[in-house]
């Protein structure tokens, strides 16, 4: 008696416009200069209370290859203590991510990641902080919600942030 095993060819799902197979991810050198960048932004140093701290930063991001972003971005800060003037706090960043499967494989979707600040004091031009260089992981796909962790290596008692360890939430969305 003999027995025939018959195998079904693979199912490819297709969608209206795309190019190939929909689980692979497309090469970036294929794609345009424009399809490269991404927008987006996100919110850190929040807190509520004594002190108070809010913070907004828009971030353009250019993928450089599959697995690296590199971008700028400009953060506002709003930092007071009760009893005393409140600062405007207006800095810039250069920022690069970089996706390694093995953390991915871990941590799930997660990449390296390290940025460069300077930040100005609107209220007191005077004043100088520190220039934060920031070093850590974050965990979120390219496009959408990330959540950052990042320890500051060049933080001092004049930093824009109340601690070495930096929490940021933000994304890209465009």
């Amino acid at each position: 008696m003999s027995y025939t095993a018959l195998a079904q060819d693979p199912v490819v799902i297709s969608e209206d416009g795309a190019k190939g197979d929909l689980d692979v991810e497309p090469d970036v050198r294929d794609l345009s200069f424009r399809e490269r960048l991404m927008f987006g932004g996100g919110i850190s140093g929040l807190s509520f209370g004594n002190p108070t701290s809010i913070g907004l930063s828009p971030m353009v991001g250019y993928m450089a290859t599959n697995s690296t972003i590199v971008g700028v971005g400009m953060t506002y800060q709003y930092f007071a203590f009760r009893g005393m003037a409140a600062s405007n706090l207006l800095g810039q960043r250069i920022f690069v991510r970089q996706y390694i499967p093995a953390l991915s494989q871990l941590l799930g979707q997660s990449f390296l990641t390290a940025q460069v600040e300077n930040f100005s004091d609107l209220t007191n031009p005077s004043y100088t902080y520190s220039n934060p260089v920031l070093v850590g992981v974050g965990i979120g796909s390219k496009y959408g919600i990330n959540l950052n962790v990042m320890y500051d290596l060049n933080y001092t008692g004049n930093s824009p942030y109340g601690s070495a360890l930096v929490v940021q939430v933000g994304g890209f969305f465009f």
